[in-house]
């Protein structure tokens, strides 16, 4: 029955079942993956954060805007999600569209942890905040200062 099912057009059960899933999974990947964008512009902008991304991190240094890191974003997301999408019914794509839940679950919680003591931590050497229309570094500018004097 199996070589049927994988032969021909028609799918099982089983496979209609995980490629419901996937779809479920990808779609929390999506919403997280926004969010996690949103969270990221909210910080960059305000109060500043240490970017752990490097491509990100030069793209925000390169660039002084936060639209190539929207653009980065949605372009590694969409890529991502169309592959896992584009073989939904393959236990592959179902175990590959877990582990990416997990992952940004894991981001998100992260983030909730972040948002609650980012007050208390000290600023750090590769500290980022948005200053007008670039990206400064205050530690590099506290130093900088201190020197100057």
């Amino acid at each position: 029955m199996k070589e049927l099912c994988s032969n021909l057009i028609l799918y099982c059960p089983a496979e209609v079942q995980r490629s419901e899933r996937v779809t479920w999974l990808l779609s929390g990947v999506i919403i997280l993956s926004l969010a996690d964008l949103f969270l990221t512009i909210s910080y960059l902008t305000s109060v500043g954060m240490s970017e752990g991304n490097p491509i990100a991190l030069w793209l925000l240094q390169t660039t002084n805007s936060v639209w190539p890191l929207v653009l980065y974003k949605a372009l590694t997301v969409a890529v991502c999600v169309t592959l896992l999408y584009r073989i939904r019914r393959k236990r592959q794509s179902e175990l590959a569209s877990w582990c990416a839940l997990l992952i940004l679950v894991t981001l998100s919680i992260w983030w909730n942890q972040y948002s609650r003591y980012q007050h208390l931590l000290p600023i750090a050497e590769d500290h980022i905040v948005m200053i007008g229309d670039s990206f400064e570094q205050p530690f590099l500018m506290l130093n900088k200062e201190i020197s100057i004097q």
